[in-house]
């Protein structure tokens, strides 16, 4: 049976608080307890339509180097740095807020050989992109790693390696898992734009033009694919500018997410353009990954009223929009993608979702697989 909607969520889940871990008979340990509750929210289909992508949390928010971030760096091979003044620094020596996060990262792994005992199916790991870790980033100097095209163009193959080691000890701990990366590239905007600011704040870093930003992306989809994950396996956060979706495309990307709020409408000769892109790489095969926000205020119904309209202007039947992804995020990347929040700053804890956010979204599928069958 065609599967019309798959739900997952943004690689982030904050950790039970201590009332709810004792309601709910959870352990002490964080990254245990949060595995066992995705598990339970996401380990399995809601029916043979509507599927699930269980996903490690790559951020509980236990503490200052527990969020995506950190977490990323953690994976990044042959590097080494630490959390500084200014931000996280890339350079030599491994700082103890840098040596945490890759013990936060073992714990995670470990804790997945016992909450996922068992599981056979899809299971998604997340990270920063590239072209977000170099605005995110600090060298020696103070200067952001975007102001070093030789470290920018290290920074994919570094990740690269990373993931693979990752999704091979992932592999180890879960022998029934599919794997699945996303690779949030929540400031692109900014990077491509030029819009991501110096220390001093005074500037901004040059724009980054797009084929340069599909460089990056292809030279990490290639080093992924000759260890053997498929560009089907790997989701990328484009942003929403037709020249991105288009390097995407050339650089070989067939997952990619979109994000309602921040889409233009048809009446934006842009956003036509854009649209009638993504049409394009729809008919070509490219999937396309919702984001939306389906806490309590986060519109979420509204948000998958306005695609469908806008598909439904293009021409297409709400039938069309079957087999799509809705990726839970509460709007950070929708903040850091439109200026708002720096990619570099630390999140705050409501950023993360929880278990009432993915409860919504759960709810929330029925209908919209009802919508979407046709």
């Amino acid at each position: 049976m065609t599967t019309l909607v798959t739900l997952t969520g943004d690689g982030t889940f904050r950790v039970p608080t201590p009332a709810e871990a004792l309601r709910l008979e959870l352990p002490d340990d964080p990254h245990l307890a949060a595995l066992m509750r995705l598990r339970a929210l996401l380990g399995d289909d809601l029916d043979e339509q509507i599927a699930t992508r269980l996903y490690l949390p790559s951020a509980l928010g236990t503490d200052e180097t527990d969020h995506l971030l950190p977490a990323t760096l953690a994976l990044l091979a042959e590097t080494t740095g630490d959390l500084v003044s200014y931000g996280w620094r890339l350079g030599p020596g491994i700082g103890r807020a840098w040596q945490h996060a890759r013990e936060l990262r073992d714990r995670l792994l470990d804790a997945a050989r016992i909450a996922l005992l068992g599981y056979e199916g899809p299971l998604m790991t997340t990270a920063l992109g590239p072209v977000t870790l170099a605005g995110a980033t600090f060298l020696n100097s103070g200067e952001r790693t975007l102001g070093d095209p030789g470290a920018v163009r290290d920074l994919p193959l570094l990740l690269a390696e990373g993931l693979i080691d990752h999704l091979t000890e992932v592999r180890e701990r879960v022998p029934g898992a599919r794997p699945h990366l996303l690779l949030r590239e929540d400031a692109v905007a900014g990077v491509h734009e030029g819009r991501i600011p110096t220390p001093s704040g005074r500037r901004a870093y040059p724009a980054v033009p797009a084929p340069e930003i599909g460089a990056l992306w292809r030279s990490l989809i290639v080093a992924l694919e000759d260890a053997g994950l498929g560009a089907d396996s790997i989701t990328i956060g484009i942003g929403a500018d037709l020249e991105l979706l288009r390097a995407a495309r050339d650089a070989g990307v067939r997952r990619m997410t979109l994000g309602p709020r921040r889409m233009p409408t048809l009446e934006d000769p842009r956003g036509r353009a854009l649209w009638e892109g993504i049409a394009d790489a729809r008919e070509a095969g490219c999937s396309f990954e919702v984001v939306v926000d389906p806490r309590p205020g986060g519109k979420l119904a509204p948000e998958l009223e306005k695609l469908l309209g806008i598909w439904n202007q293009m021409g297409y039947a709400d039938a069309d929009a079957a087999g799509c992804t809705l990726l839970a995020n509460t709007g950070v990347s929708h903040d850091v993608h439109a200026g708002r929040l720096d990619p570099s700053a630390q999140p705050e804890l409501s950023t993360m979702l929880d278990e009432n956010a993915l409860e919504s979204l759960l709810r929330a599928a029925p209908p919209w697989a009802e919508r979407v069958a046709g």
